[in-house]
C-alpha cells in the first residue's frame, strides 16, 4: 500500500498542471549549446550546479531571489544540473519541488564533458558551482561559489534594462 501511495504522489508531482518538475528537461550539450550564441538584450544567468554540491546548494537562494526580483525584466535564469541522469526522479525532482524552484532547470547529460566544458569557457576546470552570464553576446564566467553581493554586482554590471 505504501509503495502504491508513493507512486501516486510521484506521478501527481510529475504530471500535475503547473508542476515544478515539468520544467526539468534532460538535454545533450548539442541542444544546450544554442544558448551560448544568444546575442539579444536579455541577460542570461546560467548556473552549473548539482544537488550533491554543498557550495552550489548554499548559493542557490541568491539565484532564486534574483529570479524573483528580475523576472519581469529581460532576465533569464537557467539552472543547469550536473546531477546523474539516473537520479532525476529520486534526487533532482524532489529537490526542485521541495525548494519551490520555478525557473528553468535543465539536466545536462554528462557524456563527453571533456569536450563541452571548454566550449562553455576555455578556462573552466569543470568544477562547480560555476556561472555563465551572457549579455548582448558577451560572455562573463565565474568559477566557484558566488556570494549574494557578487551575484548582484554581476547582474548590475551586465543588465541592459
Amino acid at each position: 500500500m505504501v509503495s502504491f501511495v508513493s507512486f501516486l504522489l510521484a506521478f501527481s508531482l510529475l504530471f500535475s498542471p503547473g508542476s515544478v518538475g515539468k520544467s526539468i528537461k534532460v538535454v545533450d550539450f548539442k541542444d544546450f549549446e544554442k544558448l551560448l550564441s544568444k546575442k539579444n538584450d536579455t541577460l542570461y544567468v546560467i548556473n552549473f550546479w548539482a544537488t550533491w554540491c554543498s557550495p552550489c546548494v548554499e548559493e542557490l537562494p541568491y539565484f532564486l531571489a534574483a529570479h524573483q526580483k528580475y523576472s519581469k525584466n529581460k532576465f533569464r535564469l537557467i539552472l543547469v544540473s550536473l546531477d546523474f541522469e539516473n537520479q532525476l526522479n529520486s534526487r533532482l525532482l524532489p529537490f526542485v519541488h521541495k525548494n519551490n524552484i520555478s525557473c528553468e532547470v535543465l539536466l545536462l547529460r554528462q557524456d563527453r564533458s571533456h569536450v563541452w566544458i571548454p566550449k562553455v569557457n576555455k578556462n573552466w576546470s569543470g568544477s562547480i558551482p560555476a556561472t555563465l552570464f551572457i549579455s548582448n553576446g558577451k560572455h562573463t564566467f565565474h568559477e566557484g561559489q558566488l556570494s549574494k553581493e557578487q551575484l548582484t554586482n554581476y547582474i548590475n554590471k551586465l543588465k541592459t534594462w
